[in-house]
């Protein structure tokens, strides 16, 4: 094997097995936990002790942690043996008797759903949940019953409450923070309800969100409440002066997505791009003639946001106006895939031959880059062969959206890859396209791959390239005329992102890989943005104190100012970050929907958030 090493890296044969092999990556993953695990100590007082009492890991995301958890079991099934299936086997074990799951969810309905479909995902795996930890959960603003009457003080009557504790202040913005206070109110109260939901599941632990929070700081306090030990005196750090507020945003997309076919909806993880593709589509689909929704995440987020029994390849139509309709639907990969092999093999027993090839049967599914290749082709499907007249696609998170971008070329790349063809020159050589442990021999390479993974997979991948040999030309073809497409005016990309720094550092990112392959992006919305009042001076939180201390509407007032208090850093910060953005990327509009009271999980929902989209937001009491 040293002999071959060097001219398989050269050849970028290691970088196509990890990138493209069936589950490779995850399994790898694994592996190094594995062996992490097994590190022992050295030194003559310590010999033999493990060398960490504890290894954490960021894992996937809910949507593909199952499969992440179950790639060693996978692979031990799948595997006959050799020293490979061992280790494989092995992993698996160690998994199930020593790892722990802590799943991480935030209190909305998508996340919640998608973290309750996940436990049942991980049991093949044999990993136990050992906790839920729901984050970003907001105190209690408001005491009990104190609502209503926040709601009947008119801003005159607020504005003279706070001044008669020392703040001075008008009544346009004193009704602002009464409304801040109670869209925080609202949003509490929703949080409890999936607080509930997740603690009939398994134990939950519930994490403060931190307004503005970023860095060591806001981790520290984290740590403190996991360990129960509190950052002393949290509340009470000094604010950061706001400065400017958020720089100038557009007032609707409708321009920006001036003679789009096409529009791809991409985002990092949790920022309400799938609610943000769905309510796009809605909306648009009013005015389009046969318009198409397709979520390419694997999650089932559209389903719930739509309120829908969405099956993987079925379509659904949804009523979006006087004659018209939206068809929505969730990739199925491996359905795409047989599709695609009947249409480029040449003939009806070469599509059998692929179609029940076990190799095949595996990649269909967990090939990576199989799943964005086949969403690349439903598009083109839904836009060259169907002629939808609007298409919005739903993509994974932004990372992921950028393997979307590059799946033609991976997987082309890896089927005709020189490893592959490597792989196969022995048969060739034999002038046969069958396999068998004598034509292992005929190269040093499989002799060893034959040792490591086992006769029979090797005899089913090499009978799959075989097969696959005469079709790849057509994958190469349509691959090129599908990036063709999204690099034409009528395709439009449209980036979602929260009003956070890493967020806006991730959709920069993607803006500028966008630039590189000539691909229009039409504007960035930032999701979630909570609208800023006059920032509160220093002292507001003395008067909050004092007005705590008065009669019932002197204390609900009092509360209510104390959320804004709580709130600045969390202004402070979205503006920096916004202007940030704003300064590195002037070309790009900037759209920014506030953070609505209640979760967007329906299509009522859909439509108000339509409504901030489209320039019809009005001046919703949602956020203030």
């Amino acid at each position: 094997m040293d002999r071959l090493s060097r001219p398989l890296v050269r050849a970028g044969a290691i970088e196509q097995i990890i990138g493209a092999a069936p589950g490779f990556r995850d399994l790898l993953i694994c592996g190094k936990l594995y062996e992490i695990g097994h590190l022992r100590r050295t030194d003559a007082r310590d010999r033999g002790r493990p060398l960490y009492d504890l290894v954490v890991v960021d894992a996937p995301p809910t949507g593909q942690i199952g499969a992440f958890l179950s790639a060693p079991g996978t692979f031990e099934d799948l595997i006959r043996a050799g020293p490979l299936k061992r280790r494989a086997g092995q992993t698996a074990v160690f998994l199930r008797r020593r790892a722990r799951l802590v799943l991480v969810s935030v209190p909305e309905e998508m996340s919640v759903a998608e973290t309750l479909e996940a436990i049942p995902a991980v049991v093949p795996s044999g990993v136990a949940v050992t906790a839920i930890v729901l984050n970003r959960m907001l105190p209690a603003v408001l005491p009990r019953g104190a609502g209503r009457t926040l709601g009947g003080l008119d801003g005159d009557r607020l504005a003279t409450l706070m001044a008669s504790a020392g703040l001075p202040i008008s009544s346009q913005d004193a009704i602002a923070v009464r409304s801040e206070a109670q869209a925080d109110d609202l949003r509490h109260r929703h949080q409890l309800a999936f607080r509930k939901e997740l603690a009939r599941a398994g134990p939950v632990l519930a994490l403060p969100e931190v307004p503005g929070g970023s860095g060591s700081g806001a981790v520290l306090e984290l740590a403190g409440t996991i360990s129960g030990d509190p950052v002393a005196g949290a509340e009470d750090l000094p604010v950061p002066w706001p400065g400017r507020g958020a720089p100038k945003t557009e007032p609707s997309l409708r321009p920006h997505m001036e003679g789009a076919r096409i529009i791809v909806v991409c985002g990092s993880g949790g920022v309400g791009k799938t609610s943000v593709s769905a309510a796009v589509a809605l909306a648009m689909a009013v005015e389009a003639s046969d318009a198409a929704l397709l979520t390419v995440d694997p999650a089932r987020r559209l389903a719930t946001a739509l309120r829908l029994p969405m099956v993987a390849g079925e379509r659904i139509e949804i009523p979006v106006g006087p004659g018209r309709t939206l068809e929505a639907m969730q990739l199925d990969t491996k359905r795409t895939f047989d599709e695609l092999i009947r249409r480029f093999a040449r003939d009806r027993e070469r599509q059998e031959r692929v179609l029940a090839n076990a190799f095949y049967r595996r990649i269909a599914d967990t090939l990576s880059g199989t799943h964005e290749y086949m969403a690349m082709e439903k598009l083109y499907e839904l836009a060259m062969e169907e002629d939808h007249g609007l298409i919005v696609v739903d993509t994974p998170p932004t990372r992921s959206a950028l393997s979307f971008l590059d799946a033609p070329h991976r997987l082309t790349d890896f089927l005709g890859g020189r490893l592959l063809r490597w792989m196969l020159w022995p048969t060739a050589r034999a002038g046969r396209l069958t396999f068998s442990a004598a034509r292992i021999g005929a190269g040093a390479f499989l002799r060893t791959a034959g040792r490591l993974v086992g006769v029979e997979v090797l005899a089913d991948t090499i009978d799959f390239l075989a097969s696959f040999e005469g079709m790849y030309a057509g994958f190469k073809e349509r691959a090129a005329e599908v990036l063709g497409l999204l690099s034409s005016p009528e395709c439009a990309f449209v980036v979602v992102t929260a009003p956070t720094l890493a967020s806006l550092e991730e959709a920069s990112y993607f803006i500028e890989r966008l630039g590189q392959a000539n691909m229009r992006a039409a504007a960035v919305v930032v999701n979630r943005w909570h609208r800023q009042a006059r920032p509160l001076p220093p002292d507001a939180g003395a008067v909050a104190a004092r007005l705590a201390a008065g009669d019932a509407e002197q204390r609900v007032v009092g509360a209510a100012l104390r959320a804004g208090i709580r709130n600045e850093p969390r202004h402070a910060a979205e503006a920096a970050a916004m202007h940030g953005f704003a300064r590195a990327h002037p070309e790009i509009p900037l759209l920014a929907v506030p953070e609505l009271a209640g979760d967007v999980h329906d299509v009522p929902g859909l439509r108000r958030l339509a409504a901030h989209l489209f320039g019809r937001g009005g001046t919703e009491r949602a956020q203030g």
